[in-house]
């Protein structure tokens, strides 16, 4: 009989030592909290996922100038992840990380005005991203640039150095350098 109570007295102590997480996204004024409570949201780490909040959370922590979260919320944009798709609303918020030497937005950028993604193909402002992704190490701008020299879109074609932007490409992992080295070598 002493079980009931006692069992009892645990789930009520238990309930009120539960702890829910919520955030207002108006009352963030940190902009890195805002950004790591989206990060939590999006990936569900000791919350439910929910990508509506972690699109909110961005939004705010993106205004507020945290460049991985304008990254963020450009990749919600391009993907037309719980947002409608806009290649625009993507590179206005890789526009903003880029100006403050965000390497991935540099990159996003490059491949943008490479591929013409919501602006008009622009082969000199590829490249100018592009090398300014390289050089701090940016693995796929590394491979895109590399592909500029190796097919010769908007730069005089130039294995010598294709090869190895697609060579450190691939030492950092980008599974697409890899690929295009072992097409270079087969064809030899």
């Amino acid at each position: 009989m002493k079980l009931v109570p006692c069992l009892l007295l645990f789930f009520i102590s238990a309930a009120c030592f539960a702890e829910t997480i919520t955030i207002d996204p108006a009352s963030t004024t940190k902009a890195d909290d805002a950004n790591s409570m989206a990060n939590v949201y999006r990936l569900g780490m000791g919350v439910p996922k929910d990508m509506k909040k972690a699109f909110e959370l961005y939004q705010v922590a993106a205004e507020l100038g945290n460049t991985d979260a304008q990254v963020d919320l450009g990749d919600m944009y391009y993907s037309g992840e719980e947002t409608s798709q806009s290649y625009e609303k993507a590179n206005y918020w890789y526009e903003k990380a880029a100006k403050n030497n965000n390497d991935k937005a540099q990159m996003y950028l490059g491949y943008a005005y490479l591929n013409g993604k919501g602006v008009a193909v622009d082969y000199a402002k590829a490249k100018n991203f592009l090398e300014l992704a390289v050089k701090q190490g940016e693995p796929s701008a590394m491979n895109h640039l590399g592909t500029m020299y190796f097919d010769g879109k908007g730069v005089t074609k130039d294995q010598n150095k294709a090869i190895p932007l697609f060579q450190k490409s691939c030492s950092a992992g980008d599974s697409n350098a890899c690929e295009k080295l072992k097409e270079i070598k087969t064809e030899k």
